[in-house]
């Protein structure tokens, strides 16, 4: 369990802006992919969703690219939907069990705030969940892509 938080530390750590202690732990926690092949909304049925749609993290940054399906409570006018790259705030990564990993991280569009909670699965699959600050939260599925 020591070693897990170590690397866990060591790995956020290199994310942050700290030294990396290597380019694979770094690799490994602050950087992956997802294509998105199934959305979740709350209020409707699930929709299998075409290529195209993803999210990724790269560093300190992340790229949104995903559709949108739920109750707006407070719409923002002159806005992109779900298209964006934003740089993440608190973010946080842990080992559940053996070979599934949880990220969660924040960013912000203002006046909008997207917290995101990925759970991957054995570098293979992963589950997000979008909790918006002005609308319904969503979930999706999809697939690792490699780089």
């Amino acid at each position: 369990m020591k070693a897990k938080e170590t690397f866990w530390g060591l790995c956020l750590s290199a994310c942050l802006g700290a030294a990396p202690v290597s380019a694979e732990n770094v690799a490994d926690t602050c950087r992956f992919k997802v294509g998105v092949t199934l959305m979740m909304p709350v209020s409707y049925p699930s929709r299998t969703l075409s290529y195209g749609y993803s999210l990724e993290l790269r560093n300190d940054t992340a790229w949104v690219h995903l559709p949108y399906m739920g109750r707006v409570y407070q719409p923002v006018l002159d806005d992109d939907g779900l298209r964006f790259a934003l740089p993440v705030e608190d973010y946080k990564a842990r080992t559940l069990r053996e070979g599934v990993d949880r990220v969660e991280f924040r960013v912000r569009k203002v006046p909008v705030t997207y917290k995101f909670t990925v759970t991957l699965y054995g570098r293979e699959r992963a589950d997000i969940i979008l909790i918006p600050s002005n609308a319904q939260s969503i979930s999706y599925s999809g697939d690792l892509v490699a780089d």
